[in-house]
């Protein structure tokens, strides 16, 4: 798909926001956004990114690899996310069903800038994501998240992602950390 940019219209406010795949410029922001994301976090009392990751260097290989995303809105940075099309090897330690048996995408790392809340923008997220995945030929896409994280965890319900039950995360510095997972049907 490349680095292509997907305009998304929000009926509510008439802006045009472009999701479009991170160039090196976009780090700092998406850092400052991450901080952010693990502040609030951190304040309602949930243990998700709070080890320190993501942090910069975790970004920079996203960038570098093509696989993160940023939301940009009148080219400001408003979001960020990773997109991966290869399995998850925590997915493989799921404790539940998944709905399908197919390829899948998934989707880590989502952030939105705190001024930004409310405006629809993990939705948009959400739905590029399950555009590049159905374009690519995949089945699904599935996401995953702490069990104390409402907020997202009624994002993702909301977009029509289904619970399929609990992973363990195996690699990096949350590994061992227990996750909801979900998943979307496409098509």
């Amino acid at each position: 798909m490349g680095r292509k940019s997907w305009k998304l219209s929000k009926t509510r406010e008439e802006v045009l926001m472009d999701i479009v795949v991170a160039q090196p410029g976009h780090v700092d922001a998406v850092v400052a956004i991450t901080e952010q994301a693990r502040a609030n976090m951190a304040a309602m009392g949930i243990d998700q990114w709070q080890c320190g990751y993501p942090d910069r260097s975790t970004w920079e290989a996203d960038v570098a690899a093509g696989a993160a995303y940023v939301a940009l809105d009148e080219g400001r940075v408003v979001a960020v996310f990773r997109y991966a099309d290869e399995p998850e090897a925590a997915y493989e330690t799921l404790e539940g069903e998944w709905l399908t048996d197919g390829p899948y995408a998934t989707v880590h790392r989502c952030a939105v800038d705190p001024t930004c809340r409310g405006r629809g923008i993990i939705g948009e997220l959400f739905a590029f994501a399950c555009e590049k995945a159905a374009a690519e030929g995949m089945a699904s896409v599935r996401i995953d998240t702490h069990a104390d994280n409402a907020p997202m965890r009624r994002a993702v319900e909301k977009f029509g992602f289904i619970p399929c039950g609990d992973i363990t995360l195996r690699e990096g510095p949350e590994a061992g950390a227990p996750r909801i997972a979900f998943e979307k049907v496409l098509g």
